[in-house]
This record gives structure tokens, C-alpha cells and sequence, in this order.
């Protein structure tokens, strides 16, 4: 009679707990875990484990990170402006460096190398933002808009014309996408490049011949900052 007794009183108790965990289940769930129930994910406390010292080097560490990125973004942006005023004398310096920021934006959007976009630059437009060739190919970048103007106005509609790709940072814009696209098309760089210029090999070279003088004059800058 008494095992009886006890056998109910502990099935009343767990069941009053139950119907507690569902009104109250902050209340009640250390009590169902005492009698080996599981407790649901909602139920359980976040287990907290402070890593002190990892929290302390990673505050410590986030300053010279962003100090080694601002010394990377301000010596890749000398190095291009520097370049764009060595192949077009009559470029300001103020213009020069809009013109890296304008690369080196795109180069981010699209993920594409801003010393391929620099060079490039160079080499099909000597850095001279109104150059128009005779096949009509327009800008920076020699954008050729007879070939490229419907996707242009479809994904840029507020260029309505050739003569907007003169405008520096459309026409970066616009050519880097260009050149992502031709790159993603293709098995490398070169082959990127290729499409880019028509089958144009000798302008692929000289592209890359440029990239040379590039890295070597971001890492003198880079080490004077």
C-alpha cells in the first residue's frame, strides 16, 4: 500500500511539472531536468565560455589590421594614380587619384584586380577620358558601345548614349563589368584580356607588361607609408 502511495505521488508530481514546464518552462526547467527529462533547446541556458584571451588579442589586433589595409588601399591608389599621370601628362593629380578611387570601387564590386583595370586603362586610352576610336569604342576603358549598348541600358538605364561612356566613372564602371564578364567566359586573365580587345594579343601583353611596374611601385609606396 505505502509503494502504492509512492509510486502515485512521484507520477502527480512529475505530471504537475510537466504542465508547469508548459505555463512556466523558465520556472519549471531545472525541475523536469532533475527528474531526467531532456529539455528542449528553448529551455536550455546559453552555455557562455569567455575566451579572454582571444577577446584581448583580437581587440588588440583590429587596429593593425585596419592599419595594414589603409596603408595597402592608400599605396594601391598612389601607385595607380601615379600611373595614369605618367601616360597622360595633362591629367591633374586630383583627377588622377578620383580616377583610382573610381578603379579601384569597381575592382571591388566586380572582384576584379584594380592594376588590370589601371593598366588597361593605360594601354587602351593612354588615361585620357575622352578618347573615341574610329571602330567606336568610347573612354577609359575603349568601351565598344555599339556591341555592349543594349546590356549597358538595360542594366544602367541612366546612360542613354555613347556619350555618357565618357564620363570617367561610368565608363569604369561599366567596362569592369565588362571585363568580369569576359573574364568569367574564359580559362585566365589573358584569355579575359583577349576577349576584351577582339583577339588583340599584342594589347595583352602590354597589359601585362605593365602590371610588372605596377607591383613594383606599389610596394615602394607601400613601404613609405
Amino acid at each position: 500500500m505505502n509503494f502504492y502511495f509512492m509510486v502515485r505521488s512521484f507520477v502527480g508530481s512529475v505530471f504537475v511539472s510537466l504542465l508547469v514546464s508548459l505555463l512556466f518552462p523558465s520556472v519549471a526547467s531545472a525541475e523536469l531536468e532533475s527528474y531526467g527529462f531532456p529539455l528542449a533547446a528553448s529551455q536550455r541556458k546559453p552555455q557562455f565560455v569567455v575566451q579572454t584571451a582571444l577577446v584581448s588579442r583580437d581587440a588588440h589586433d583590429a587596429p593593425s589590421q585596419i592599419t595594414r589595409l589603409e596603408k595597402h588601399r592608400k599605396a594601391q591608389k598612389k601607385s595607380i594614380a601615379a600611373l595614369l599621370r605618367s601616360y597622360n601628362s595633362k591629367l591633374s593629380q586630383q583627377a588622377a587619384s578620383q580616377y583610382a578611387d573610381y578603379i579601384l570601387q569597381a575592382g571591388e564590386k566586380f572582384q576584379q584586380d584594380p592594376f588590370v583595370i589601371a593598366a588597361m586603362i593605360v594601354k587602351e586610352s593612354s588615361a585620357r577620358h575622352d578618347a573615341v576610336s574610329r571602330g567606336g569604342d568610347y573612354g577609359l576603358m575603349q568601351v565598344r558601345w555599339r556591341v555592349h549598348r543594349r546590356s549597358i541600358a538595360q542594366k544602367y538605364p541612366h546612360i542613354k548614349d555613347a556619350k555618357a561612356m565618357l564620363d570617367p566613372e561610368y565608363n569604369i564602371l561599366v567596362g569592369t563589368e565588362i571585363l568580369a564578364r569576359y573574364c568569367a567566359s574564359a580559362d585566365d586573365l589573358r584569355g579575359g584580356l583577349m576577349r576584351y580587345s577582339a583577339g588583340n594579343r599584342k594589347l595583352a601583353e602590354k597589359i601585362f607588361a605593365v602590371l610588372k611596374g605596377l607591383q613594383s611601385s606599389y610596394q615602394e609606396h607601400l613601404t613609405a607609408l
